[in-house]
């Protein structure tokens, strides 16, 4: 026995192995099959754990996103909420303001058919009177027969043609029309207060403020009487004229609903204190007056129904009613002694 563990010995030593050393090198190999094992073990966790961090991530953004898409959800109910209290609001308060504007025409109208003349009016110290409502022309004195050129056909008003347009007894507004550029001149009225007839279209209003102006440089007291005037404004005066002075005098002077030059925004009564501020054929033969037929032209306006001019117009002489033409064609209309009817070529 001694003897074959001798000979192995010499065999691994003739063969330049130590036993030791043997035992060191497996030693090693197994130490580093260890760290190999470690290594992919190492490996394997970062791969999980990058796997773990992408799901992570992916789940965050997911939830990220849900909760943004709830929050829009969320905002629009809410603006959709809104969105229809406001049109409830507006619906209520346009019906309340509409409610409001029916008393108020039904105030008026009972207001005018009580009032028999002018002189019911209460004055103030400064010449001016309480707001009211369309003052109504003087009834001429001596009322003239329409000539039988009058046509009095309903022919729709070309609004198109702007400043131009002819609003007559033949050309008609619908009922409802209403300008949009409304406002209130910045020149004296005949009374206090804001009412639907202190409006008039914007152009044709700083034109007036300009003739004012110039009026007052020259000496002349001018006041604003009456503007824009809607259909249904001009229903309740024409049939309360016809009610007053019956339907062919009413007919010379008024017009019938659609039918107001008025209803335009681009006309304005004016008059003043030298004849009560009142709408009567007498302001012509004042000095306002005359100032008025001599100067309106230079801003744009005419006298719509000029002396002698009824066959021509079919309404009879108000100096005191300027409509809005323009410069040019309102010095055109005053040179050539022209009704707007003839410049624009058109039938009355």
């Amino acid at each position: 026995m001694k003897k074959i563990v001798a000979v192995s010995t010499l065999a691994l030593l003739l063969a330049g192995c130590n036993p030791g050393d043997q035992e060191a090198e497996k030693d090693t190999k197994t130490e580093e099959q260890a760290n190999q094992n470690a290594d992919e073990k190492v490996a394997q966790d970062n791969e999980k754990s990058d796997a773990e961090v992408a799901k992570e991530k992916e789940a965050a953004e997911a939830k990220k996103e849900a909760e943004a898409k709830a929050a829009a959800e969320k905002k629009a109910e809410e603006q959709a909420a809104a969105d229809q209290k406001a049109a409830e609001d507006k619906a209520a308060a346009d019906k309340k303001a509409a409610e409001e504007k029916a008393a108020e025409d039904k105030k008026d109208e009972s207001a005018t058919e009580e009032k028999t003349d002018d002189t019911k009016e209460e004055k103030k110290d400064d010449g001016k009177t309480d707001s009211v409502q369309d003052p109504e022309p003087a009834k001429p004195s001596k009322p003239e027969s329409e000539t039988p050129d009058v046509d009095k056909s309903d022919t729709k008003a070309n609004l198109s043609l702007g400043e131009l347009v002819v609003v007559n007894k033949k050309y008609s507004l619908p009922i409802d029309y209403k300008p949009s550029d409304l406002v209130v001149p910045d020149v004296s009225f005949s009374y206090s207060g804001v009412l639907e007839q202190s409006y008039m279209r914007a152009p044709a209003a700083k034109k007036m403020e300009k003739m004012f102006a110039a009026a007052k440089a020259d000496g002349v007291t001018l006041n604003a009487v009456s503007g824009f005037r809607s259909g249904a404004r001009q229903t309740v005066l024409y049939n309360n004229y016809v009610a007053r002075d019956g339907k062919e005098a009413a007919d010379q002077y008024s017009a019938r609903p659609g039918h107001s030059e008025h209803q335009t925004g681009l006309v304005f009564d004016i008059s003043a204190p030298s004849v009560g501020n009142g709408l009567t054929a007498a302001l012509g033969d004042t000095k306002e007056g005359k100032w008025i037929a001599d100067n309106a032209a230079k801003y744009g306006f005419i006298v719509r129904y000029d002396r002698g001019f009824q066959s021509r117009t079919g309404y009879t002489y108000e100096p005191w009613h300027i409509r809005y033409v323009g410069v040019g064609p309102a010095t055109q209309i005053k040179n050539n002694g022209q009704t707007l009817e003839e410049y624009m070529k058109v039938g009355h």
